[in-house]
């Protein structure tokens, strides 16, 4: 059995895992992964693991080249929380939207990773300072945001990585290492008004800042926004609906606001409109209204708000998709398709 991924242009390759589903645990090699034809794989070989099972009875399937040296430890120590990872997204975003589950780490000198679909690709250097789980919920968390539901075009590029990034911030809550609003105060205090971070508009960034740092940041400062808009229930019932009524189609950032206007029963254009288009760091009185706290909303903000312990893990993550071609101010970088 074949699993084939179409990865980006930027990538221009056609990635062909052949890993048969019922397969040995053990090593891979050619045929298969570890191929001549194999454009990300290592030249030894893959060590996987395929023993385990989502409480769903989904398949995971984790492959490590064999050469991966002084990363393959911390490596395996983020991916083969895969299974943990996705029972918990199934939580929050609603029943996981493939038949297989999985991720990979081809011994490449890339940085990147890439939400491929059922398995994502994770570089080597995505573990060189040690084990991060975050990159692994980021990725997974595309599943439902990015690949069930893919973007109309990419000006919608929000609707992806805005929705993965918060996915960190709710796992930085869960496992108790700073809450999404903490998360949101410190990342509001980082940018003062003349930070050009806040001329980025997530909602439509335009080609030169698809991937900027503040499709993810202040995209997910709009999620936690909106959170404190219409409450705890109703937000998350916003997450779980989006991927079911638009599974495995097409959608837009206009189409997210009609729908959280829908099911909240509340106007939010204005909401929206302030967090991902307008060009320029949010007023006191809407970042209030957002919820963060007075000391974030300080001019001297950045030396009082407290750096959640979930900051530095998330922040390593910041290149995830960037594949080498971003060199100016505060990409996060990916260029698909």
């Amino acid at each position: 059995m074949h699993r084939r991924f179409i990865v980006p242009s930027a990538l221009a390759a056609t990635l062909l895992l052949a890993i048969p589903a019922a397969a040995s645990p053990g090593t891979v090699g050619a045929p298969g992964i570890g191929d001549p034809y194999y454009p990300a794989s290592g030249n030894g070989g893959y060590d996987v693991s395929h023993t385990d099972r989502t409480a769903d009875g989904l398949p995971v399937l984790n492959a490590y080249s064999k050469d991966l040296g002084p990363n393959a430890g911390a490596a395996r120590a983020s991916i083969e929380r895969t299974t943990e990872v996705a029972e918990w997204l199934t939580e929050v975003f609603g029943p996981y939207p493939y038949n297989a589950l999985g991720g990979y780490v081809p011994n490449v000198t890339s940085g990147f990773a890439l939400e491929t679909q059922t398995r994502p690709f994770y570089s080597p250097k995505q573990f060189a300072n040690g084990a991060n789980v975050s990159v692994v919920v980021h990725e997974i968390a595309h599943q439902w945001y990015g690949n069930s539901v893919s973007v109309d075009g990419w000006k919608d590029i929000w609707i992806n990585e805005g929705f993965a990034r918060y996915s960190q911030w709710l796992w930085s809550e869960k496992e108790g290492e700073g809450t999404a609003q903490e998360l949101a105060d410190y990342t509001y205090a980082q940018h003062p008004a003349d930070d050009p971070f806040w001329e980025v508009k997530p909602g439509d960034p335009g080609p030169d800042n698809q991937f900027d740092i503040a499709v993810y940041d202040r995209g997910a400062l709009a999620l936690q926004a909106l959170r404190n808009e219409v409450g705890e229930e109703v937000f998350f019932e916003l997450l779980k609906g989006w991927p079911a009524e638009h599974a495995h189609g097409n959608a837009n950032v206009g189409d997210f606001v009609r729908y959280a206007e829908r099911v909240s029963g509340r106007p939010l254009a204005a909401l929206f409109d302030t967090w991902l288009y307008e060009p320029s760091r949010p007023a006191a009185p809407a970042a209030a209204d957002a919820g963060l706290a007075e000391a974030a909303l300080s001019a001297r903000s950045a030396a009082w708000v407290e750096r959640p312990a979930s900051w530095k893990k998330i922040a390593a993550t910041n290149t995830v998709h960037d594949h080498g071609d971003r060199t100016d101010r505060g990409h996060a970088g990916h260029e698909h398709h």
